[in-house]
C-alpha cells in the first residue's frame, strides 16, 4: 500500500470509529484500530512529577527473558535511563477502557484488584496499596518519560511523516509526529514532539536525532509516545513481544523485536566535549586553546569576556587548536559546542584565563 493510501486509511478509520461511538456507543473491536498515537480523549492523570514514582526505568541493561524474533530490528528511541510511564496493553491495544492492563510479561493490573487511580479511571494499580501502575487500559505503544530531550530513530529507514498528525488540529492525537518506514512491513511512530528535525522522504540512520520530546497533541505532560505499527493498517505490535505464562492475548504480535533480544541504546559514539586554555609563558596575553570530542563532530568555539558576553570565535571546525590573542587586564573563558553527524550535541568549557595588566612602561610583542 502506498504511503498516501496508508495515511488516508488511518484517518478514515479514525473518523468511522469516532462516528460509530457517537451514534451507537458500541465498543470497538480490536480489528477497528484507531490511528497510531492517542485517541482524541480527555484524561488527567499523566503529568510530572506525580507519576515519576511509578513504573520501571528503561536503562538499556534489562533482560526481558525471551529470545529475539527473527525480524528483530530495534534499539531504544532515546539515550540514557528513563521511566516507562505507560506500556502496551496486551488485553486490547485499541484505546477501549476494558478494566484491565496486561504487560508483556503477563503481569495484569485491573480495576478490581489494585483499583483505579482516583484521578484517572483508565489506569490501574497492580497492588492494593494503590501503587505500581501499569498505565493505561487500551494503550497501543510505550510512553517514556522524556522531558524536552532528543528523540532517536529506533532503526534505519525512510521518513513517512514529519508533521502534525492532524495538520489542522494541534491539540489532537499525538501532535507533532514522526513516522519511519523500515522496509519490513513495519513503521515506528514518535508522538507528542516539541519539534521535528527531519523531513518527509528523508533517509535516517539508527540513533539519528529526529526531534525533541514534548507535550503536543493530547498530552498533559512532556513524554515520548513510541509505537510499532503495521504499514498495512493492521494495527500495532508490542516490540517487547510476549513472555507471559499463557498465550499472548493479542494475536498480532511478532515477538521480541529488540536487536539482541533486549532493549538497548543505539551503538553510536556520542560527543563529549573537552576544552583547554593555557596562557603562554613567554607572553601571557597569548592563549593556546584546544577542543576535542569523540565521534565525527562539528564545533563552534566561543570566548566569553568578563562582562559575560559570549562571542563566536570559530565555527564549522573539527577537533583542533588555535591561538587567541587576549587584551591586558581582561579575563577569558572558552566554550565549545559539538554536534555529531547524527544530530547529538554536547558542550564544554575551559578554565578561566586572566591576562595580567601591563606594568608601567612594559610592552608586549
Amino acid at each position: 500500500m502506498s504511503n498516501l493510501g496508508t495515511k488516508a486509511m488511518r484517518v478514515a478509520v479514525f473518523v468511522l470509529t469516532l462516528g460509530s461511538f457517537l451514534l451507537s456507543a458500541l465498543p470497538a473491536e480490536a480489528h477497528s484500530a484507531l490511528p497510531p498515537g492517542h485517541q482524541q480523549i480527555k484524561y488527567s492523570r499523566w503529568a510530572y512529577p506525580s507519576q515519576v514514582a511509578y513504573g520501571p526505568i528503561e536503562d538499556g541493561t534489562a533482560n526481558i527473558g525471551q529470545a529475539p524474533a527473527s525480524g528483530a530490528f530495534l534499539t531504544l528511541p532515546f539515550m540514557g535511563p528513563h521511566y516507562v510511564t505507560s506500556l502496551f496493553d496486551h488485553c486490547g491495544p485499541n484505546y477501549n477502557v476494558s478494566g484491565r492492563v496486561c504487560r508483556y510479561d503477563g503481569t495484569v493490573a485491573s480495576s478490581s484488584v489494585g483499583g483505579p487511580d482516583p484521578g484517572f479511571g483508565a489506569g490501574y494499580a497492580q497492588t492494593p496499596g494503590g501503587h505500581d501502575y501499569l498505565y493505561y487500559s487500551g494503550h497501543d505503544g510505550y510512553d517514556y518519560g522524556l522531558t524536552y530531550e532528543p528523540v532517536a530513530a529506533a532503526a534505519p529507514g525512510r521518513v513517512l511523516l514529519a508533521n502534525w498528525l492532524v495538520p489542522n488540529c494541534h491539540t489532537c492525537l499525538s501532535g507533532q509526529t514522526v513516522e519511519i518506514d523500515h522496509g519490513n512491513g513495519l513503521m515506528t511512530f514518535y508522538g507528542h514532539l516539541a519539534n521535528i528535525s527531519v523531513t518527509k522522504g528523508q533517509y535516517v540512520y539508527r540513533g539519528q536525532v529526529i526531534g525533541t520530546s514534548g507535550m503536543t497533541g493530547t498530552a498533559t505532560g512532556p513524554h515520548l509516545h513510541f509505537g510499532v505499527y503495521y504499514l498495512n493498517g493492521n494495527g500495532p505490535v508490542d516490540p517487547y513481544g510476549w513472555s507471559g505464562s499463557g498465550a499472548d492475548p493479542y494475536a498480532r504480535d511478532l515477538g521480541n523485536l529488540w536487536l539482541g533480544g533486549a532493549p538497548r541504546f543505539a551503538p553510536i559514539t556520542m560527543p563529549t566535549v573537552s576544552v583547554t586554555a593555557t596562557a603562554s609563558a613567554a607572553n601571557p596575553s597569548t592563549i593556546n586553546v584546544t577542543w576535542s570530542s569523540p565521534a565525527t563532530v562539528t564545533f563552534s568555539v566561543y570566548y566569553v569576556t568578563r562582562d559575560g558576553v559570549r562571542h563566536l570565535w570559530r565555527s564549522n571546525d573539527g577537533p583542533g587548536s588555535a591561538t587567541f590573542q587576549g587584551k591586558a587586564g581582561q579575563t577569558y573563558w572558552f566554550w565549545a559546542t559539538a554536534t555529531s553527524w547524527l544530530g547529538w550535541s554536547d558542550g564544554g568549557g575551559s578554565d578561566v584565563i586572566a591576562v595580567p595588566h601591563l606594568n608601567h612602561g612594559e610592552v608586549t610583542d
